[in-house]
Parts: C-alpha cells; sequence; structure tokens
C-alpha cells in the first residue's frame, strides 16, 4: 500500500509540475543576457508602464470592493421590492467579456456615438473624447468584475450569525453602524479573495486596454511578441507581471492573518426590511447597477445585431461557433479533470508537504494574464526546440508552433485555479469515514473514487466546470497567441472588428457570447443555490 500511495504521489507531483511549467518558464527569462531591446522597454516604457498599471489596479480595486460590497450586503441583508430576482441577476454580466462591454460603451460615448451626438446637437454639450484619462476604463472594469466580489461577499453574510447582528441592533446600532462594524469585518476574507481575483483579471486584461488605447504591461508584452518578435523580452516583461502578482497574493494573506472568521451558521432571515421610499431607492440602485453592467448593452447589442443581421450574417459565424464550442469544451473537461485528481481525498494524508505546496504552485496560473500563459509556453518550445537542435535532432517549433494542444494546455495551466477551489471545497467537506468503510468492504482504489467521492464531490466538480467554461469562452490574449491558423473564435472576431471601430459588425458574436455565458451563469446560480 505504501508503494502504491509513493507512486501516486510521483505521478500526482507530476501532473501538478507540468501544469505550473509556464510560470517556471517566465521566470527563466532573466536567466538570459541583456538585450538592446530590453534596454529600450526599460528606459522608455516601463516607468509609464508601472504608472498606469497601478492607478488602474488601485481604481479598479477600490471600485470593485465598495460595489460588490454593497450589493451583496442589499441582497442578503435587506428585504426590498424586487430583491428575489435581481439578487440572481447580478451575477450575469458574468457572462458579458470585459472587450464586450468595452465596445458597446465605445460605440455608444465615443464622439461619433448616438449619445454624444444627441448631447451635442439638442442641449449644446461639447464633445468629449472617452478614452482620455482613465476614469472610463476604470469603470468598464468595475461593472464587468464587481461579480467576483459580490459573489463571495454574497456566500460570507448568508453564513454570518444573525445573533451578532440582532445583538447590534439592540444596543443601539443604526443598519449604517452594524454594516461597518459587524458584517463587513467578519466577511473581510471573502471581500479581500474577490478583490484579488478581481486584480488579477485586470491585469491579464488584453481587450480592454487595447480598445480604450491604454498602455498597461499586457499590451507591452503583446507588442513585444507581436511587434518585435523578441520572446526573451516579453517574457522579462511578463515576469513583472509575476512578481506583481505574488505580491498581490502575499499582501492579501498577510493582511487576513491568522484571524477566524468563519460561522457554522447560514442565515435566512432578513436583518432589515426597506419600506416606503427607501426601499424603492435600493432598488433603483441595484437596478441602476444591474442596466449598466448586463441590460443596457444587452439591448444594444441586440439593436446593432437586428439592424445589420441580413447583412452580416454567414456561415463563417457557425465557424466561429464551432471552433469556440470545441476549444471550450476540450479545455473545461481537461481542466476538471486535472482538478479533480489534484483534490481526491483519498491521498491526503500521504502527501508530504512540498507536494501540497507544488499542487498550490500549479493553481497560482490564475494570477498570470492569458499573454503571460502564451509567452511562457512560446519561450518554452523555443528553448526546447534549440536544445533539440544542439543534440542534433530537429525543431520542434513547426509542431508545436499554432498547435491546438498547445492552446489546451495554456488553458488548463490558466484556469486551474478556479476548477481546484471548486472540487477541493467539496473534496474538503468528505468525512474519512467514508473511504475507510468502503476500504473495509473491500472497495478497490478505483471503485472508492468512483462510487464515493466523485459523486460527493460532483457539485463542486459541475460549478467549477461551468465558470470555467465561462472564463474559456472570454479568453483573449492566450487565444489570440497561439489560436491555430483558421481557428478564429467568436473572441477573436469581436475583437478584430471592434478593435477597426466596427462596433455593429462585432455586435452579432458578441452577442453569441453573451447568450452562451449567460446561460451557463444561470445553471451555476441554480447549482450555487443548492448550497442555501
Amino acid at each position: 500500500m505504501k508503494k502504491v500511495f509513493i507512486k501516486s504521489n510521483f505521478l500526482i507531483g507530476l501532473l501538478a509540475l507540468t501544469v505550473a511549467l509556464p510560470i517556471f518558464v517566465v521566470s527563466s527569462a532573466w536567466l538570459l543576457p541583456g538585450t538592446d531591446l530590453w534596454s529600450h522597454f526599460a528606459q522608455t516604457l516601463l516607468p509609464d508602464l508601472v504608472t498606469s498599471t497601478l492607478i488602474l489596479l488601485i481604481g479598479v480595486g477600490i471600485g470593485v470592493s465598495i460595489l460588490g460590497t454593497i450589493l451583496a450586503y442589499l441582497v442578503v441583508m435587506v428585504e426590498f421590492p424586487g430583491r428575489a430576482w435581481l439578487e440572481w441577476a447580478l451575477f450575469l454580466p458574468f457572462a458579458i467579456p470585459a472587450y464586450v462591454l468595452a465596445f458597446v460603451y465605445l460605440g455608444v460615448f465615443d464622439y461619433s456615438g448616438y449619445a454624444q451626438v444627441w448631447l451635442r446637437e439638442y442641449l449644446g454639450i461639447p464633445g468629449f473624447d472617452i478614452r482620455s484619462g482613465y476614469w472610463a476604463i476604470i469603470l468598464t472594469f468595475v461593472l464587468v468584475f464587481y461579480p467576483y466580489v459580490y459573489m463571495m461577499a454574497r456566500a460570507s453574510f448568508k453564513r454570518q450569525k444573525m445573533q451578532m447582528i440582532e445583538a447590534g441592533k439592540m444596543l443601539g446600532a443604526k443598519p449604517l453602524r452594524v454594516f461597518w462594524r459587524i458584517s463587513v469585518p467578519l466577511a473581510r476574507p471573502a471581500i479581500a479573495a474577490g478583490v484579488l481575483v478581481t486584480l488579477m483579471e485586470t491585469l491579464a486584461d488584453f481587450g480592454v486596454v487595447s480598445l480604450f488605447n491604454y498602455s498597461t504591461f499586457t499590451t507591452a508584452i503583446y507588442s513585444a511578441w507581436g511587434d518585435f518578435r523578441s520572446i526573451e523580452v516579453a517574457a522579462q516583461l511578463a515576469s513583472l507581471l509575476v512578481l506583481v502578482s505574488f505580491f498581490l497574493i502575499y499582501f492579501e494573506r498577510k493582511a487576513r492573518g491568522s484571524a477566524k472568521y468563519y460561522s457554522s451558521d447560514v442565515s435566512n432571515v432578513k436583518a432589515y426590511y426597506a419600506k416606503g421610499a427607501i426601499g424603492w431607492l435600493i432598488f433603483f440602485f441595484v437596478f441602476g447597477v444591474f442596466m449598466l453592467s448586463f441590460a443596457m448593452p444587452l439591448l444594444q447589442i441586440l439593436i446593432w445585431s437586428a439592424e445589420l443581421f441580413s447583412i452580416e450574417w454567414t456561415h463563417r459565424y457557425f465557424d466561429y461557433f464551432v471552433s469556440s464550442g470545441i476549444l471550450t469544451l476540450s479545455a473545461t473537461v481537461l481542466t476538471v479533470f486535472v482538478a479533480t485528481v489534484l483534490a481526491l481525498p483519498s491521498r491526503r494524508k500521504s502527501e508530504s508537504k512540498g507536494l501540497q505546496l507544488l499542487i498550490r504552485f500549479s493553481t497560482l496560473g490564475y494570477a498570470l494574464p492569458g499573454s503571460v500563459m502564451a509567452v511562457g509556453l512560446l519561450y518554452g518550445v523555443q528553448n526546447i526546440s534549440l536544445i533539440s537542435i544542439y543534440l542534433g535532432g530537429s525543431s520542434i517549433n513547426h509542431i508545436l508552433f499554432g498547435s491546438v494542444s498547445l492552446l489546451l494546455f495554456a488553458y488548463v495551466s490558466r484556469f486551474m485555479a478556479i476548477a481546484f477551489n471548486s472540487t477541493s471545497a467539496s473534496s474538503e467537506q468528505i468525512k474519512p469515514i467514508y473511504g475507510q468503510s468502503a476500504r473495509l468492504l473491500g472497495a478497490s482504489r478505483l471503485r472508492l473514487i468512483r462510487d464515493v467521492y466523485l459523486p460527493m464531490m460532483m457539485p463542486g466538480i459541475l460549478a467549477g466546470g461551468l465558470l470555467v467554461a465561462v472564463d474559456v469562452m472570454k479568453e483573449l490574449p492566450a487565444t489570440y497567441l497561439l489560436r491555430p491558423f483558421g481557428w478564429d473564435t467568436l473572441a477573436i472576431r469581436v475583437f478584430e472588428l471592434s478593435s477597426e471601430g466596427l462596433y455593429e459588425r462585432a455586435a452579432i458574436p458578441a452577442l453569441m457570447m453573451v447568450f452562451f455565458g449567460a446561460i451557463i451563469m444561470l445553471l451555476f446560480n441554480k447549482l450555487d443555490n443548492k448550497k442555501y
């Protein structure tokens, strides 16, 4: 039995190491000597990149933490008109890729958009450039990423003890004071986790910053590879993003400390009932966020699609949909499979600390932008080819560059954290007595996994798979850099058209993506509600 566990742990460690390979490859770029191109980037672009990226992170972090926390508190702790349907409707912005929301707002509020035309012609208000400054891009990120904080803070508020809130009310604390002094401190880890994921997504974004002509590390990475064809410089820039990501993770863990915030209770009781004008004011605030983040963009996409459907629609959109579907399904199945293997509880006691650390390290890919993943893999393939040629073999660039397998590997490594966290949460709820009883009854290891562990882990596996599917469908940088020739997806089509200012033509593939994502998020919300 001991030999079986050793062999199993070796295979698990090898699997985790493989998934984490792009992180190691990117970090190794600093072992190479500096180049003139890197000196140019460091002297002329790096200071501005650092400043613009910090402004973006600070603005988005503050925005999503405030908006997501307030929305979660209102739908959980306050009874107001429309609360029941708005609680699940606030998840729907997950279905809209950030670059889709960006091109919709650009199409409406740009200088030639009908909103500014109406303001100039009928109200005499002078035009403005929505791309100038950083307020518009921060607002776009806040509207599309607040659901990360909303989802996690909502779950935390639902599990808070009502006795503590009632005690605060009995001591005369007003609702705002209860919110600030009791509910928010208890939900701080969940809020911090949501903000962390949001900042990772902001760092990873390529589509929104490109549409707004806003320079960040991600656009510089793409420029180094796409314009200058320098994988080395792209990898060195990507490694700086790795450092930023690790710092954010460390800061979140440090801020949490060793304090305990959990509660075993699940609350289904509303702490406050908002009646009359107050209740309707809350409704219009929550509904306004829903309109700006989902309903209005969806309505605009529908209008543009209806206007150009007869002209724009061709059989190519079916090909885009099939390409997106194949990549999404394949990546989801592979990611969920690997995450399930890593999260199985049957070997937990036999794991060494080194193996546990390696498994956790393999899930850090979510902290890296898709462009970093792509650069890491391209850089790794190039180095392997150079070694192969040096040893007398042939280059493998023509085999892996632009292959579906390399793109799927990037997806698995990038989104492993989502599937693993969800699957591991279900795995940790399985009591050891179940496995021990099955062993005593003579069940083999495979049967134990098949008949005991997998059925009990299935809710977490399905939830993780749905979230991975949404993210894979929306992923742009990795797909843009690694896709095979002719494998244009809906995401690529939307970005190419919107980057050329053809917002109306980009509406049809965007609508297909939003429709697909909305269905997935409704299924996820249905699974999520079963927990409460």
